[in-house]
């Protein structure tokens, strides 16, 4: 008869470290693991409709100038041709034929071969988002289209992405839902997580399977793949919400000085004056905003002030491959035309360079516009639509793993 074989410490210290439920090898079996799972589900399920519609939204907004263009550049045509007519005099036909709007910014004024762009707001709702677009003909002031900024399918789509068609709440309402997704990104890769033994089939789909498993392996497969593209995407989404928070954030994490970066985001105020003192009209102002543009291209924005304590303030973007990067933002006294500030974004702190990158990189366009470029804003379209399929194969878990059983359960009985 053989001997009962003996066992070493070594073999009873092994057997311990397999039984006991590790991150590494058997994370399901982690209760950490468990609990956030239970927020990945329910948050998950709370915003479920949510990831639908701005996921959607955002697909369809990537390609959004290109849109524009199909749909009204037939009508923003213009022949180039001397100018006859000055922004001033231009600007004010447009307020008079429109009584009781406000002309409160002008863009892409300078070119003759381009329509430029009047926004408008109401007088007497001086904050409301849904501006008033009148393009005119820079070289004789004509107008040639007048619609509002919410106004077709398109307009529709973007009140929904950026504001759920709420205007201002919309937008704060959005932005703590985006939080909610942030931490669902973040959850969702902690969730994925199958094990040292068997991360490499998470990788993939299968087949040969149910459609239950499919679905299954689709969630997890997505999620994982788009994970880091989409976190991306969430976190700027969070900045367009509560940008100043999320700006101070970045800036302090960058070890930045806050009072100096407020000089690049937050535009000064004008100079004291007194009662009745003339303000420059906008031709004027423009020649004064330009004379210290120094190396930058001309202004494609100007801001009119409204009201006491407004400025002018000039916007001009150096030819990059990132869209709304580098630019120089030129600020002047609306009364005496002296300078109040003058900020080129190239020599901006790290912390405001990074901010400055969220724009291009919540819509996709950091590639530029080239062959590049449109794969990426491809991609960027597949991780917008990314929300909605990771929203619906989570529901259809969650039936089949919890609602369908009781479902059945409750036929039965």
């Amino acid at each position: 008869m053989p001997l009962p074989q003996s066992t070493s410490p070594s073999d009873l210290r092994s057997a311990a470290i397999v039984a006991k439920p590790t991150w590494w090898r058997s994370p399901q079996r982690v209760w950490l693991r468990r609990a956030i799972f239970q927020v990945h589900l329910w948050l998950g399920i709370v915003l479920a409709l949510y990831c639908i519609a701005i996921g959607l939204s955002g697909a369809a907004l990537v390609f959004h100038e290109e849109l524009e263009q199909a749909i009204y550049g037939d009508q923003l045509q213009v022949s180039p041709a001397p100018r006859h007519i000055s922004l001033a005099a231009t600007v004010q036909r447009i307020q008079h034929d429109r009584p009781g709007w406000t002309v409160v910014g002008l863009r892409d004024f300078h070119a003759s071969d381009k329509a430029a762009l009047a926004l408008l707001r109401p007088a007497s709702q001086p904050a409301t988002t849904n501006l008033r677009y009148v393009y005119f003909n820079p070289n004789d002031g004509s107008t040639l289209q007048d619609r509002m900024r919410y106004s077709g399918l398109l307009g529709w789509i973007f009140h929904l992405h950026l504001y759920l068609l709420a205007g201002r709440v919309g937008l704060t309402v959005s932005g703590w839902m985006a939080i909610g997704l942030l931490l669902l990104c973040i959850s969702g890769i902690v969730v994925w997580w199958p094990g040292v033994t068997r991360w490499t089939r998470s990788l993939v789909l299968r087949s040969g399977v149910s459609w239950r498993r499919f679905n299954w392996d689709l969630h997890s497969v997505v999620g994982f793949w788009v994970s880091l593209a989409l976190t991306a995407v969430t976190l700027t989404g969070i900045y367009f919400a509560f940008p100043l928070p999320v700006a101070a954030a970045v800036v302090k994490l960058t070890r930045g000085d806050l009072k100096q970066a407020v000089d690049y985001v937050v535009l000064p105020r004008a100079l004291p004056s007194k009662p009745g003192t003339p303000v420059l009209d906008i031709d004027q102002a423009l020649s004064v905003i330009e004379k210290h543009m120094q190396d930058a291209p001309p202004a494609e924005y100007l801001q009119i002030p409204q009201q006491t304590g407004d400025i002018y303030a000039g916007l001009s973007y150096y030819p990059t491959t990132a869209q709304y990067v580098d630019a120089r933002r030129v600020a002047i006294d609306p009364h005496s035309g002296a300078l109040l500030r003058s900020v080129d974004t190239r020599s901006a702190p790290l912390g405001v360079r990074i901010v400055l990158y969220f724009h291009t990189i919540h819509f996709g366009t950091f590639a530029g516009t080239g062959g590049i470029g449109l794969l990426v804003r491809a991609l960027w379209v597949l991780i917008g639509i990314s929300p909605a399929l990771l929203a619906v194969t989570g529901l259809l878990m969650y039936w089949n793993r919890k609602l369908r059983p009781l479902f059945l359960r409750w036929r039965k009985s």
